[in-house]
């Protein structure tokens, strides 16, 4: 048999293992899921501190500025 062995106490077919070794081991493309996700979380840090920084920023050059970023945050907030 091919892919089963015959346990010959029972007379029922069991795996040999080729499928588990198979699902076990990861396609030589895929990197680490967990690296991943990692860089993503900071860039996506990074990017939302450069856009707090940029805001800060403009706020300080210019002050009537403030009022669309605060209808903004006020927008967010109220989301459902």
């Amino acid at each position: 048999m091919t892919n089963t062995d015959m346990n010959s106490a029972t007379g029922t077919a069991t795996g040999t293992g080729v499928l588990d070794a198979a699902l076990a081991a990861a396609a030589p493309h895929d990197k680490d899921p967990k690296k991943k996700g990692k860089a993503r979380r900071r860039t996506a840090k990074t990017l939302a501190y450069l856009a707090l920084i940029s805001t800060g920023l403009l706020v300080l050059a210019e002050p009537w500025l403030l009022l669309p970023v605060a209808a903004l945050v006020l927008a967010i907030s109220l989301w459902d």
